[in-house]
């Protein structure tokens, strides 16, 4: 229930046949509290392990509250910090375990000396050595970048004297450079004086010659304007000259467009009567075909035996069928010979219709045309004339105007170009003022150049010289925070050791092994009748005999026979030394505020002790029923059952084990 530590292989194994959970609860008191354990375990099922669960309550009020950790791991953690010993310390002390009585005394000696450390609850002063370590390797690490960060501080203090040269050299140069600025730049500040009025008249040359190039600009756009308005005169005189010429040539080209028009009225009747005619012929025809299919009716008719005649209905001889067939047949003949003439004629009619169609649809599309053409042309020249007549007089006005204005842009030019020549050559020493002043600025520029650097060595040399006193207040400080890492090491030291194994550790086990060994003798004594010993040892020397003692925990047996160590001993002498030790163990235990368990169970161990030494056995767990709280003494011996006050009887059943307090 409490450390989840059993006989079995597999907690699987705890779960009873058939049943497929099994649960444990386990009530205990410790000083006030009242706690509960509760182990629960799930059979497995097919691809799955089984489930364990664990909780830990304790009492509140009306019931119990779970205090379990969030897992598993961490509630066994949570029992061992309240009960203050883990499953190995319980088992060498206060739980003599069935067959594992010598569980402390067959321990290695190193191991013995571990157990007894967890019993007296020494682990307090393992945690407070590793806490005195990590302090000092701390504290250690500080000096070390403190060492680091003075000698670094050091380096650097070093060059203080170096920096304070520096600084008087720097001053001294930047003051030289600060005097010749100031006789460069009053040499510069007369060259831009100069240099002030030369760019002025170079601002003026820069105005002449955008007047010039604007008068140029404009004679020119002025002599083109001229160039074109008289090409307008001589075209309006042109036009004012070729004006009647043109107009009698444009009206006898209309009076031929209208005789043309008189000739197509002529061809357009000749066309009209071919059409007329052709329409007669066409109809002559249509006659003639419908009197031929008459005649061929009236032929079909005469040509059967019974044939009579077609006008009056009489019968008909041979002879005269014969002679009216030959009458009808030639006048068949003379109606398929006019029908032949009709229609060579209306052929002919046809081509000529055409032809006629063609010249008058060409005759109308140049009388069309030409009449448009010679219309527009005889209106154009009246506008022409009308144009010239209107525009003739004002084109002349403005060629004498722009003549005029001509003359004055010219004259204008003329000034301005005089005036450029003569601040041209005025200007011809500006190349020579510029070089200078810009090897003037150039020297200038130099020297401020010289002069930034200056100011920023003088500023670097003086925050150096400012770190160094800054750094040298640091140094104090660091050196300080030196002196006090050293004092805290060699105390965090001197604790580690203290807390150690060897230290406090070993005091308390030194005052403790009295304290076993007599309670172990008194019980021992008693079951042997004074006859054995037991002394603990927790040093021993090396077989070199040389350096510090090796730390252990040896038992050693005294007799009559002499003083052996326990290994020699087996068998029932074993088991009283065992036992009287595991005893002195648990009363320690008892009595140590370190672990509040004061119970003791023990757990068989009878079966290797004779009748007397039973009996001895009984009378010291008697002896000291008085020292704990409850004593547990687990066994299948049949005379030991009455030997005790209270009897917890456990039976087994085909239902489970039954238990019966009496």
């Amino acid at each position: 229930a409490l450390w989840g530590r059993t006989r079995a292989k597999s907690d699987d194994d705890l779960i009873h046949l058939g049943m497929t959970e099994m649960e444990v609860q386990f009530d205990f008191a410790l000083k006030d509290d009242l706690y509960r354990a509760i182990r629960k375990r799930s059979k497995p099922k097919p691809n799955r392990a089984g489930q364990p669960l664990l909780d830990l309550q304790i009492a509140d009020g009306d019931g119990f509250k779970s205090i379990a950790g969030n897992s598993i791991r961490e509630t066994e953690r949570k029992i061992v910090d309240i009960l203050r010993m883990d499953y190995d310390t319980f088992i060498n002390s206060a739980y003599l375990l069935q067959g594992r009585a010598d569980e402390f005394t067959k321990a290695e000696p190193y191991k013995r000396k571990q157990v007894l450390s967890n019993i007296l609850g020494l682990s307090r002063y393992d945690e407070l050595e590793r806490l005195a370590r990590e302090h000092a390797r701390h504290s250690a690490g500080d000096r070390r970048e403190l060492d680091i960060a003075i000698e670094g501080m050091d380096s650097e203090l070093a060059h203080r004297d170096e920096y304070e040269t520096q600084l008087r050299e720097v001053r001294g140069a930047l003051n030289e450079v600060e005097r010749e600025m100031v006789v460069r730049e009053q040499g510069v500040s007369e060259l831009l004086k100069l240099k002030g009025e030369f760019d002025l008249k170079s601002q003026q040359r820069g105005e002449l010659e955008a007047r010039i190039g604007q008068a140029r600009q404009t004679i020119s756009s002025l002599e083109r304007s001229i160039q074109e308005q008289q090409q307008r005169v001589e075209r309006c005189q042109q036009a004012l000259a070729g004006h009647d010429a043109a107009m009698t040539e444009a009206r006898a080209r209309l009076q031929q467009t209208e005789q043309a028009e008189h000739d197509l009225q002529a061809k357009r009747e000749e066309l009209q009567q071919a059409s007329n005619r052709a329409h007669e012929l066409a109809a002559a025809n249509g006659r003639l075909r419908q009197e031929m299919e008459e005649l061929r009716e009236k032929l079909d008719m005469l040509s059967q035996d019974d044939a009579r005649c077609p006008l009056c209905g009489t019968d008909l001889g041979q002879q005269e069928r014969a002679s009216i067939m030959a009458n009808y047949e030639a006048q068949g003949q003379d109606k398929k010979e006019a029908f032949r003439v009709n229609e060579e004629e209306a052929r002919q009619l046809q081509n000529g219709i055409g032809l006629l169609q063609r010249e008058i649809e060409g005759t109308e599309e140049m009388i069309r045309r030409g009449r448009a053409q010679w219309e527009r042309r005889c209106e154009a020249l009246e506008r022409e004339r009308d144009e010239a007549e209107r525009c003739l007089p004002l084109d002349k006005q403005s060629i004498a105007k722009a003549d005029e204005e001509l003359e004055r842009w010219r004259s204008t030019m003329a000034e301005d170009s005089g005036r450029l020549e003569s601040i041209e050559a005025g200007l011809a020493e500006l190349p020579q003022l510029e070089s200078r002043l810009q090897t003037a600025q150039q020297q200038l520029g130099e020297l401020a150049r010289k002069q930034k650097h200056k100011h920023e060595l003088l500023g670097e040399t003086q925050s150096k010289l400012e770190r160094c006193a800054t750094l040298e207040r640091t140094r104090d400080e660091k050196m300080a925070q030196r002196e006090k890492s050293g004092a805290e090491i060699e105390i965090y030291e001197a604790l580690s050791l203290i807390f150690g194994k060897k230290g406090i550790q070993a005091m308390i086990i030194e005052n403790a092994l009295p304290e076993i060994e007599q309670e172990a003798n008194r019980l021992l004594a008693r079951m042997t009748y004074g006859r054995m010993s037991v002394k603990l040892e927790s040093q021993r020397a090396r077989r070199s005999g040389e350096g510090e003692p090796l730390e252990t925990l040896d038992i050693n047996i005294s007799d009559e026979l002499g003083t052996r160590r326990y290994e020699m001993y087996s068998g029932g002498e074993a088991f009283r030394i065992d036992f009287t030790l595991r005893i002195a163990l648990s009363k320690l235990l008892a009595r140590r505020a370190g672990a509040p368990l004061p119970t003791l169970i023990i757990d068989e161990g009878f079966g290797s002790q004779d009748s007397g030494g039973r009996e001895r056995l009984v009378e010291a767990i008697n002896s000291i029923q008085d020292d704990f709280e409850k004593v547990l003494v687990i066994t299948h011996i049949e005379e030991l059952k009455d030997a005790f006050p209270v009897r917890i009887q456990i039976s087994k059943t085909a239902e489970g084990s039954v238990v019966e307090v009496g």
